[in-house]
């Protein structure tokens, strides 16, 4: 479970037992992105009005569902008129992972194919564009 509090404008997050603690500024809770995966410099796949602290938070390690949907339950309390898309906000936290995940394993695979070839799989894979 995520736990939050509120001192001096900033929103504590964070989950017991893992280490995963955060401040965020009040005024920055509902702030959203269009999010980019892929290498950079290239087209990649866009992913539009994301949770900026979301991807930033979720991508790295901590990665469950029921964190997410915690997390969007805090940001509604404290930003309750965002503009956040919170399906695209889980989809582009899942793509992201699952790209993070093919190019670990396509540093070690015998057969290495490009980014774009990736990028192609996931956009398929999740009936993108």
């Amino acid at each position: 479970m995520i736990n939050h509090s509120l001192k001096d404008k900033l929103v504590s997050v964070s989950i017991a037992n893992i280490d995963f603690s955060f401040r965020i500024p009040v005024k920055k809770m509902g702030n959203t992105v269009n999010w980019r995966i892929g290498e950079k410099g290239t087209e990649g796949i866009v992913m539009k009005n994301v949770s900026t602290w979301t991807l930033q938070l979720f991508t790295k390690n901590i990665t469950e569902e029921k964190y997410i949907q915690q997390f969007k339950t805090i940001v509604q309390e404290y930003a309750p008129n965002n503009s956040i898309d919170w399906k695209e906000t889980l989809l582009a936290v899942n793509i992201q992972n699952e790209y993070n995940l093919a190019i670990i394993a396509n540093a070690t695979a015998q057969e290495k194919i490009d980014d774009n070839e990736i990028l192609s799989i996931l956009e398929n894979k999740h009936e993108l564009g």
